[in-house]
């Protein structure tokens, strides 16, 4: 039986995006790879709050489905700190105790330049630390990650290399 792994996410793992006058590929490329080993169940979305997330995750049948759940959220809840703190250690203690392993990942880089994603982003640090949970850092960092990306291309490896 082939590993199931379920992502949710914001723009992060829609598809390419168009950056400072060029196609850029983005995490969904890897997701494509990674379908040719894994069945992939994409419900990523612009806009996707934690609290939805939680929610599906919590509603879904996920128990003996999927073995792991990449969780690329955050984008949308810059002006919520505390209830996507609260909201993202219950997904991440609702997939532990379904025996599901989560998987974060950082914020987009230009996310983190401003103060209210740089908070969302210490809360995606602390939680990834203090749960031992695997981590994808999109940039250079001295913080305790599983995977630093530091150009576009190195999305796919990093995907593929903790799932």
């Amino acid at each position: 039986m082939r590993k199931s792994i379920a992502i949710f996410g914001g723009s992060l793992f829609q598809d390419i995006k168009y950056e400072k006058g060029s196609f850029i590929p983005t995490p969904m490329q890897a997701t494509v790879k990674l379908s040719k080993e894994y069945k992939i169940d994409n419900y990523s979305f612009e806009g996707l709050k934690i609290s939805r997330v939680n929610h599906l995750i919590q509603s879904l049948p996920m128990k003996g489905i999927y073995s792991d759940c990449i969780l690329a959220i955050g984008e949308a809840d810059l002006d919520q700190p505390a209830a996507f703190k609260k909201d993202l250690l219950e997904a991440i203690q609702f997939l532990e105790d379904n025996d599901i392993r989560p998987l974060l990942v950082s914020l987009p880089k230009h996310l983190m330049e401003d103060k209210r994603g740089a908070y969302i982003q210490d809360i995606l640090d602390e939680v990834a630390v203090k749960r031992n949970i695997d981590y994808i850092y999109e940039g250079k960092t001295s913080k305790l990650v599983s995977y630093m990306v530091l150009e576009n291309k190195d999305w796919t490896n990093a995907i593929l290399s903790l799932c």
